[in-house]
Formats: C-alpha cells, sequence, structure tokens
C-alpha cells in the first residue's frame, strides 16, 4: 500500500483506524514514521535562540569593554550603585520622619517652657508683666502655625461672624537737626512740611492709605479685606513725624495688620523723602493702639 505524505499526527490518527482492519486481513504490521514532538521541536528552538541570544550579548559586552575600556572597579561599582539606591530611598524617607518628628516635639517643648517663663516673670513681679493667652481653637500658641510649629497656614475664619471691625496703629519718624534745619529752610507748617520731592506728609499720607489697601499681598497669611475707610493723619511734633492709620471694615476678621500697614508705609515714605538729607532719621514705636469688633478689644 502506497501512503500519502500527510502529518504525522494526521498518520498516527489514521494508524488507530486501519490497524483493526488489517489485523482482520492477516497483513503484516506497518512500521510507520516517529511523530516529531512538536513541543520538544518548540523547545529545542527556544534552548537555540536563548543560546544565541547570550552570544550576542557577550559580542556586544566585549566590544563595548575594547571601546571605552571600563574598569573592574567601575563596573563594579555601577552594579553597586543601582542596589543600593532603593536602599537609599527608604533610608531617606525614615530620616524625614525622624526630623519631623524631632521638630513637633522641640516645638511642642519651647511652647511650654515659655510658659513656665511668662509665668515666673508674673510671680516675681517682671517688667512686662505679660501673660501668653492660648486660643480656643486648637491649643497652639500660635494661630498661623499647625500643630507642632512645623508649617505655617492661613486662619480659617469661615465660621466667624461678621462684624464691624477698627483698629488703629501709630508710629514715628525721628528728624536729626540737619533735616529740620532742611524743613525750616523749605518752609512749611505743623500738618504738612515741604520739601525737594514735594509734600512730604500729604505724599506719605497717601502712601499709607494704599499700603493698608495692599496688606494681603505684603503679608502672605492676612486676608484680602473689602476695606470701608482708611484715615492716615500726620503731624510734626517737636522733631518727630507721629504717623496714625485707623482702618474700618464689616467682615470677619480684624484689621490690626492693615493699621499696621499703613503705619508703616507712610513712616517709609517720610524716609524716603528726606534720606537725601540726612540717613539718621529712624522710624521707632510703631505699635497698635486700639482695636474693636473682633475677639479682644484693645484700648489705648
Amino acid at each position: 500500500m502506497v501512503l500519502q505524505r500527510i502529518c504525522p499526527h494526521m498518520l498516527v490518527r489514521r494508524q488507530r483506524r486501519l490497524l483493526p482492519v488489517f489485523a482482520a486481513q492477516g497483513a503484516c504490521s506497518i512500521t510507520l514514521p516517529p511523530c516529531r514532538s512538536f513541543a520538544s521541536d518548540h523547545n529545542k528552538d527556544a534552548e537555540s535562540s536563548h543560546k544565541m541570544y547570550k552570544e550576542q550579548l557577550q559580542e556586544l559586552q566585549e566590544e563595548r569593554e575594547a571601546l571605552y575600556a571600563f574598569s573592574k572597579e567601575e563596573i563594579h561599582h555601577w552594579s553597586t550603585s543601582v542596589s543600593m539606591k532603593s536602599n537609599n530611598n527608604d533610608e531617606t524617607a525614615t530620616l524625614q520622619e525622624t526630623i519631623e518628628k524631632l521638630q513637633r516635639e522641640a516645638a511642642y517643648t519651647n511652647t511650654n517652657s515659655g510658659n513656665d517663663d511668662v509665668s515666673i516673670n508674673n510671680e516675681e513681679g517682671g517688667d512686662n508683666g505679660s501673660s501668653l493667652v492660648m486660643p480656643e481653637e486648637d491649643g497652639s500658641a500660635f494661630t498661623h502655625l499647625t500643630t507642632g510649629g512645623s508649617k505655617a497656614t492661613m486662619v480659617d475664619v469661615g465660621d466667624k461672624t461678621v462684624t464691624r471691625r477698627t483698629a488703629k496703629a501709630r508710629t514715628k519718624v525721628w528728624f536729626p537737626p540737619e533735616v529740620m534745619s532742611a524743613f525750616a529752610s523749605y518752609g512749611g507748617t505743623s500738618s504738612e512740611v515741604i520739601g525737594p520731592k514735594g509734600p512730604i506728609f500729604e505724599t506719605a499720607r497717601l502712601a499709607g492709605i494704599m499700603g493698608a489697601k495692599r496688606t494681603s499681598d505684603l503679608i502672605p497669611l492676612c486676608h484680602p479685606l473689602p476695606l470701608d475707610r482708611v484715615n492716615v493723619e500726620i503731624s510734626l511734633e517737636n522733631n518727630c513725624a507721629v504717623i496714625e492709620c485707623e482702618c474700618r471694615v464689616t467682615h470677619k476678621t480684624g484689621v490690626e495688620m492693615e493699621a499696621l500697614a499703613g503705619a508703616s508705609i507712610a513712616a517709609l515714605t517720610i524716609y524716603d523723602m528726606v534720606k537725601a538729607v540726612s540717613h539718621d532719621v529712624r522710624i521707632e514705636e510703631t505699635r497698635l493702639v486700639s482695636k474693636s469688633g473682633g475677639k479682644r478689644d484693645v484700648e489705648e
């Protein structure tokens, strides 16, 4: 019998069907070509490809070493630096957590020690006689710091009540004799002094109003406020210019910083307008005079 050349697997299946027929006819046994295992061939092909791939990598490695002439120390350093990188990341994270924990503990300790010092000064009759007032919100001594003092934060005033709030700040600009002599030569009164750049006090007054309105742009954690009124008054008393800035607002937070900023900007403007005569001008005694409408009132 002549068999066609077919797939070995199909031949095996045909053999199973024909063997009973051949056995019934007394035919001799038929020797079929062995069935090749595709799985084994696939494994051999994979092994051969892998071997060839390793040989190619080895050739590339030898070419690279011949081209760049890397030393064994450099190659060893590369292999160890990659493994150490992940370990260093873990150690850095652990170190950062430790530093933050120590900072929180140090801030807490400093706050408590500051309370103890204030109490001792009050008992011994210290000069200032002041006490540290603790806010009720979170128990922190400074409302613009998070608990532990590690980060600055803006106070949330969303739940506060809208009230009419006022604040007044005062500062002084001290003039040396040469500046006072220059004032006399240019002329002026107690409410206005004329200088080379023009009316000094009027210019400073306008600068103070502008400074009060821009306080939130200058001091990062201040809330921007729609001020109802800003009034700056400047008068010359002896050899000092006395500046008072009063601010008013109907809002949820106070205007102390706006009043202080307005007075300070006015003082700096005066300094700018007289510094050509002398740099011995001093700005001093900048302070909050009064405030009302908030949680605590301050009276002069």
